[in-house]
């Protein structure tokens, strides 16, 4: 496995001798490639894909997702190994039958191959359960500037005040269920960049948020953008915003449900979370955190400057071929 120090290669035997270090830098390794299913220059590539090669913050749940689309892919190798596998042991096995003889001895063999892609395919899902844990070890032993903790979202929410809404256009605003995507877009400088203040759904930020709501609803014209997972808080996030007085119901302003929602449920096919809800219905969730920061800025971006709702399945394909963030 190369260190991502220094780019030497370093055995298991090596690691094992220098105490899971690298025997030339002296880099402390973070993954076990036979253990954790994917090697340090594999999570570095991951970190860089999401910080977009170090221009962008990003959270823990977007490295996580993307380490997860890794062993996704690997999960989907091993399906096709075991497809392809199982056709050339039911071929040996008519052979076996009909001539017998060294075809007998092959078809045990190819049965015995069948286990491997079987056992890989349910290590690589074992390591997908490990992700938060591997995400956290990584980032004790390589810190990323551009991770985003509690102290960095809130010095970057502290630049939005209320001394400088007079700067701030409010012919529209992008309205977010998650806090931590509100902190997201400020500390990317979203609200900059595209002329568009940032709230969430629960009055955030604090100090800001009445002042900026009352200057937004002045004006009739204003588009609001909502963003929020698809669950069933996301579905009540969007009507409360819509409905309730105190944000945009009661009067005509124009609202775009930017999603996530079921009709873009090939967007995020297999990074789903499943649930049996009150009526034992299975449902599926998934989290705007899926996307790498630059494809999730990019769409937004697009949806606001455009004003109309937007295809999340052929935009994140287009953002993702030219920022290398979704896939």
């Amino acid at each position: 496995m190369k260190c991502i120090d220094c780019g030497k290669d370093s055995s298991k035997k090596d690691r094992a001798v220098s105490g899971g270090r690298c025997n030339s830098c002296y880099h402390a390794f973070v993954t076990e490639p036979l253990e954790d299913g994917l090697t340090d220059i594999a999570i570095k590539s991951a970190v860089d894909t999401v910080s977009s090669n170090g221009t962008l913050y990003f959270s823990k749940d977007n490295l996580r997702y993307q380490l997860q689309r890794k062993l996704n892919k690997k999960i989907k190798l091993c399906s096709i190994a075991l497809v392809v596998l199982v056709v050339i042991f039911i071929a040996l096995l008519v052979f076996a039958f009909i001539a017998r003889g060294a075809f007998v001895v092959l078809t045990l063999v190819s049965a015995a191959t069948l286990l491997v892609p079987l056992v890989a395919k349910a290590r690589f899902k074992t390591n997908i359960s490990k992700l938060p844990a591997l995400v956290d070890k990584w980032l004790v032993v390589n810190p990323h500037e551009k991770l985003l903790t509690a102290e960095k979202s809130q010095t970057n929410t502290d630049g939005v005040s209320t001394a400088n809404l007079d700067d701030i256009s409010f012919d529209r605003v992008l309205i977010c269920e998650r806090d931590e995507t509100v902190d997201f877009f400020l500390s990317n400088l979203f609200h900059f960049h595209y002329s568009c203040p940032v709230l969430g759904g629960s009055g955030y930020p604090k100090d800001i948020y009445e002042d900026m709501l009352r200057r937004l609803k002045q004006n009739p014209n204003v588009k609001v953008f909502l963003l929020h997972d698809h669950s069933p808080a996301g579905i009540a996030f969007a009507r409360r915003i819509k409905t309730d007085p105190k944000w945009f119901g009661g009067q005509r302003y124009t609202i775009v449900d930017l999603g996530l929602n079921g009709e873009q449920k090939k967007l995020f096919k297999d990074m789903t979370f499943r649930f049996v809800d009150r009526n034992k219905k299975v449902k599926e969730t998934a989290e705007v955190a899926l996307f790498a920061p630059a494809a999730l800025i990019g769409l937004c971006g697009a949806a606001i400057n455009e004003g109309v709702p937007f295809d999340l399945v052929t935009s994140v394909a287009a953002a993702a071929s030219g920022s290398n963030g979704y896939g």
